[in-house]
């Protein structure tokens, strides 16, 4: 890039992304702060005077074309680079000063806004939590403070300057609004939701996977068509894939509610069912962008095996975010990292946060 470009920093990053000379990785703008940073400073590298531009909007489409995949976590896109997938990704310079491995294989350059980690009192606070806090920046400014932070990676770079003017807030939330629109260019995503109902997922298990399949719904796009299957020893498609409109949603809902455990766990036999529905798709409209959501404990014993499918989801490059239950997570993680995908522990009191997020980036 060097060689081309003269130096690297953002906007001849994001040209080389748009000419497809270079994978990018970066993390979901609803989410991720620095997610939002590098949307918005992408934006202002096609028009600098306004990011909502139609200009900014065409540069994007070309950009995001190009993109594999919107990260959930900041790990993915690490693992996602180490596996060759992505030539390069964003993160925090206080990660990369802290982890050797990434100073040693990467080169940090620095865009967008600066985060200085300012303090912020919210709301109309008493005398004595102004107080309180107070007290607390007077620690984090004393002597012994600062070196820590010095030393944690703080208080560096002090000679970078912002690339980009400040943004106000309704234009942030309009960015997110043209992420969400335009983030899958013109591919329609279609979507097979695979729920665990075996014996093993009976009582709270099964009831939070309800539970997060109907909340986590609220946050798919109207545009994505959706279908679910479950299993235990045996295989059921509850609901064909279809666009998922008020009526679609209303059938996803009342399929979800109906769901009960009994049976073994063929979890490998129900992911070849909904591969069997996605490709089934893809045949009828080529610019589907294909991906499987698994929610269960990890624990097969029944059927096929993941040796039995693992060459099969390699070949087809199809996503599986799996989601695990009171769950056997290295299990999941291990399919996940198949094709880059991200696995999310449902036994955290934030899982509803963490769906939401994962629907909003990929639906």
């Amino acid at each position: 890039m060097v060689e081309k470009y003269g130096s690297i920093n953002l906007k001849n990053i994001t040209e080389a992304v748009a000419a497809n000379e270079i994978a990018m990785g970066y993390t979901n703008p609803f989410a991720s702060s620095t997610g939002m940073n590098f949307l918005v400073s992408t934006l202002s590298t096609f028009d600098s005077k306004n990011i909502l531009s139609e200009k900014a909007i065409e540069g994007f489409e070309k950009f995001q074309t190009n993109i594999p995949f919107v990260a959930y976590t900041t790990l993915q896109m690490r693992e996602s680079a180490q596996s060759g997938v992505l030539d390069g990704f964003i993160l925090e310079y206080q990660t990369y000063e802290n982890i050797p491995e990434l100073k040693k294989d990467y080169v940090f350059t620095p865009f967008g806004v600066r985060h200085d980690s300012p303090m912020y009192a919210v709301g109309n606070l008493s005398a004595e939590k102004k107080e309180i806090l107070d007290k607390f920046i007077e620690f984090c400014k004393n002597a012994k403070s600062q070196e820590l932070a010095t030393d944690y990676g703080f208080n560096r770079l002090n000679e970078y300057s912002p690339e980009i003017a400040d943004i106000d807030g309704e234009t942030v939330i309009e960015a997110q609004k043209l992420w969400k629109e335009k983030k899958d260019v013109n591919n329609d995503i279609v979507a097979v939701f695979v729920a665990d109902v075996s014996g093993s997922m009976a009582g709270e298990p099964l009831n939070r996977l309800k539970q997060s399949l109907i909340t986590g719904s609220q946050y798919i796009s109207s545009d994505a068509s959706i279908g679910l299957v479950s299993f235990s020893t045996d295989v059921n498609i509850n609901l064909p894939i279809g666009k998922f409109d008020l009526n679609q949603r209303s059938l996803f809902v009342g399929a979800v509610e109906s769901l009960s455990a009994s049976g073994n766990t063929a979890m490998f036999d129900a992911i070849v069912v909904a591969t069997k529905m996605l490709r089934e798709e893809k045949a009828k409209n080529p610019n589907a962008k294909l991906m499987l959501f698994v929610l269960s404990d990890g624990e097969t014993n029944y059927g096929h095996s993941l040796n039995d499918i693992k060459g099969m989801m390699q070949s087809f490059g199809i996503p599986i975010y799996t989601i695990g239950y009171n769950a056997n997570i290295k299990a999941l993680e291990t399919l996940s990292q198949i094709n880059e995908a991200a696995s999310i522990n449902a036994d955290t009191e934030d899982v509803v946060y963490q769906l939401g997020s994962l629907f909003n980036a990929q639906m």
